[in-house]
């Protein structure tokens, strides 16, 4: 079956499952009001059922239409919390779901022959498992599908007819399975095809096995943050999803009181949940004036405005609290349609929200550590699940669970840029991956790529992003299994390319293995790899870098190559805090690095090619124009980084301004450019001693000896502060041994293995090969 007919083949299944949803002939629960975890409500959700056995536990009401016959195992869940589960069976029909197996939201299984699903096994949101094509409309043939014990079933799996998924499997998110999947494999892609074996399984495990025991859970990883959820409607679920870590790094959130936004903002943060708030409110509820616009009162724009401007100074205050704050855009639910026709002009609902999202957004704009999201784009993935009047009425929940998945992944996304976090390479293949065709086989003339064909337009579309990408600081490199002179001439040849050589910081294009290449590109671009993104089309080159590499990220790539452009827009690991002009322009000056390394290959000596460099660093302190760079190179830096501790711009002009400490900036250029703001120290002297609180040097300029000015720096800074002596302690970390190895080589004694102290009495040497020039002010 080829991707067109699979992707037919969905959409009359979903078509002919919401026929059954709106079909009158529905027998029984068609509720759909989520409620709580209840035993007492199993019986009587699930009374149509043949059999249910004990423990069985139901999150809201499933709808059941039951001809055939439906058993139910001991300690199952059923989640319809969001949306309804649906089970239907016809006059012949057997389902079976087997001890302990968790089903969620959304799900629909339809037998008219048979279905049985194993123990344990567990079933994603809005998976379809029919053994039709067409659930219950009787004509045609049912072919029984299996479902063994302890399988996983991501997301939107759809399972076809005849199908027949091994113990222990797992399938990937998305996916359609059409034949048969072994136990104890990852397979994914429409059609699902094996991926890779799943970690630990055994090779014997066959459906017909004995009930095994759950695995024991792995570890949770601790949470990257603490905070508060600040709303004006019951949003304690977003909190579960903050810290699910499937997406993003985990946060512990704890919901404040309902419809208590003023009084918590002003109250502030606890000292144990300070790391961010989630400021979520209706539009009529922080600003009240807008309640007179959906009432149809004329309300003049001037007074909405004001009354946006009282909720961000409110804001402002409480952003002292927190080292951030995400404040969801305002929306309105669908069913609000205001004036019709007439809602965008003025006197309309639809044009005041605009302007007052647009006030809001200036306004917390210039509050550093506050951060507008967009709201609206949850409420569109959310579809008709986004929000229900009768979730309000019953509980005052103005957002359903997929509104609040989609806003806790972005705010997870947020708060690890801002942690320093973000990826800032991607590492791309070539064949099938950045064009159509294998480039060794067909000529780059006979590319796929551009014209009138669609995949090849999507291609062009992708690349496209791909440079977008670089506007924000990303790099991109190749690793690819070619020939190099033959993959370079398509990427210079082709007239559809929309990137070109400079377009890449580096690339490894040989027949070796790809994940040492990935290795080494990495540490030859002076990055982690928990820096990397690693994009292929090919499933078993992606697993062979996921399990050698885990700290790269390696997302499950679409097969259809008219996904890709956004497949990519869907990843979250490149968010940043803030942009600076250092990042608009890392491509070139990673251009400009391979100069530097060409010019060095032909001269001899380090120090000759230092001199021939001209070197020049320019120190200055803190102030309004460095301020946002110097807090995203303190967040991003790992590897050359004394402390590696991580503040907000707030944060970190607040500590610089107290008396006693000295915090300087470093600017590095040389004959073929600038390298831009690349280094910080900050010294703090009390009671004699001038300790380095921290340095921190880009990686893109280490070895040109500015890690020796810096020092300088540190030391001259404590001397004319009258210290008698300089100290700095590292703190290790897995990231920051370059550090290290640097200070155990700078000169100074070393009285513990992480403590450096040099004699204030006496200057650092400033090296002869770079020229220091020491500002006194910051630029305004």
């Amino acid at each position: 079956m080829d991707d067109r007919g699979a992707a037919g083949l969905i959409r009359r299944l979903r078509r002919a499952l919401e026929r059954h949803r709106h079909d009158g002939a529905s027998e029984l629960i068609a509720g759909g009001v989520s409620v709580a975890i209840q035993l007492a409500g199993a019986p009587l959700f699930l009374r149509a059922c043949d059999r249910v056995g004990r423990g069985v536990r139901t999150m809201g009401a499933p709808r059941i239409v039951n001809r055939g016959r439906i058993t139910i195992g001991d300690d199952v869940i059923l989640c319809s919390r969001w949306n309804p589960i649906e089970l239907v069976t016809g006059p012949a029909g057997s389902l079976e779901i087997g001890s302990g197996a968790h089903i969620n939201f959304g799900t629909a299984i339809s037998a008219q022959g048979a279905v049985r699903i194993g123990a344990g096994a567990q079933l994603g949101q809005y998976v379809i498992v029919s053994d039709t094509e067409v659930p219950g409309d009787g004509g045609e043939e049912p072919r029984p599908i299996e479902i063994g014990e302890g399988a996983w079933l991501a997301g939107r799996v759809t399972v076809l007819p005849g199908a027949r998924i091994g113990a222990g499997a797992v399938v990937t998110a998305g996916s359609l399975v059409a034949g048969e999947i072994p136990p104890g494999v990852v397979a994914g892609g429409v059609p699902a095809r094996v991926i890779r074996p799943v970690r630990g399984a055994s090779a014997s495990s066959a459906p017909e096995a004995a009930p095994r025991a759950a695995p024991a859970p792995a570890a949770a990883p601790p949470p990257a943050g603490r905070g508060t959820i600040i709303a004006d409607f019951t949003a304690d679920e977003l909190a579960r999803f903050l810290a699910d870590p499937t997406h993003g790094p985990p946060l512990s959130a704890e919901a404040a009181p309902y419809d208590q936004v003023a009084q918590t903002l002003l109250q502030g943060a606890r000292p144990d949940a300070a790391d961010f708030a989630v400021v979520w409110t209706r539009p009529e509820g922080a600003v009240p004036a807008f309640a007179r616009v959906l009432g149809f009162e004329e309300v003049a724009e001037a007074e909405l405005l004001a009354g946006v401007d009282e909720f961000s100074t409110l804001l402002a205050r409480g952003a002292a609290s927190w080292r951030a704050l995400y404040v969801p855009t305002w929306t309105l639910p669908p069913d609000r349609r205001g004036l019709g026709c007439l809602d965008a002009r003025p006197g309309g609902a639809t044009r005041a929200l605009a302007a007052m999202n647009l006030r809001l957004m200036d306004r917390v704009a210039a509050i550093g550590n506050v951060y507008a999201l967009d709201a609206q784009r949850w409420a569109l993935a959310g579809g008709r699940a986004a929000q229900s009047p009768r979730a309000w009425f019953v509980g005052k929940v103005a957002f359903g669970a997929p509104v609040l998945a989609e806003a806790a992944r972005d705010i997870q996304a947020a708060h690890r840029g801002l942690m320093g976090g973000a990826r800032k390479l991607v590492i791309l293949d070539l064949d099938d991956t950045l064009w159509g065709g294998i480039v060794g086989d067909v000529g780059w003339e006979g590319l796929r790529l551009g014209g009138h064909d669609p995949a090849g337009e999507a291609l062009v579309a992708f690349q496209h992003r791909l440079k977008a990408l670089t506007r924000r600081g990303v790099l991109l490199a190749i690793v690819s299994k070619n020939d190099e002179a033959t993959a370079l001439e398509a990427i210079r040849a082709h007239p559809a390319m929309v990137l070109r050589e400079q377009d890449f910081a580096a690339w490894r294009i040989n027949w070796d293995d790809k994940a040492r290449n990935v290795a080494e590109l990495v540490s030859a671009l002076n990055l982690g790899l928990q820096s990397a993104v690693f994009i292929d089309d090919n499933p078993v080159e992606r697993g062979r870098v996921r399990e050698a590499l885990p700290e790269v990220l390696v997302p499950e790539w679409p097969e259809d190559k008219l996904l890709y452009p956004s497949a990519l827009d869907q990843l979250r690991c490149f968010d940043l805090p803030a942009l600076s002009a250092e990042d608009a322009q890392r491509t070139r000056l990673y251009a400009s690095d391979r100069e530097r390394d060409a010019m060095r290959a032909e001269v001899g000596s380090l120090d000759a090619w230092l001199e021939r460099l001209g070197v020049r660093a320019v120190a200055e302190p803190l102030g309004p124009s460095n301020l946002a760079r110097a807090a995203q190179l303190l967040n991003k830096t790992n590897q050359m980084n004394l402390s590696t501790r991580r503040l907000t711009e707030r944060e970190l002009a607040e500590w610089a301004g107290a008396p006693g400490r000295h915090l300087w900036t470093v600017t590095v250029s040389d004959r073929f450019g600038e390298a831009g703001l690349t280094g910080i120290v900050s010294v703090e002297v009390e009671d004699g001693c001038g300790r380095v609180v921290d340095w921190v040097l880009s990686c893109r300029v280490m070895g040109r000896r500015v890690e020796e000015v810096m020092v300088h720096l540190a030391v001259e800074t404590a001397r004319r502060a009258g210290a008698a002596s300089v100290e700095a302690r590292l703190v290790p970390t897995a990231k920051n041994r370059p550090c290290l190895e640097f200070w155990r080589r700078a000169g100074l004694d070393a009285p513990e293995p992480a403590l450096f102290r040099w004699d204030a009495s006496r200057p650092y040497p400033l090296p002869a090969t770079i020229q220091l020039e020491w500002r006194r002010s910051a630029a305004r």
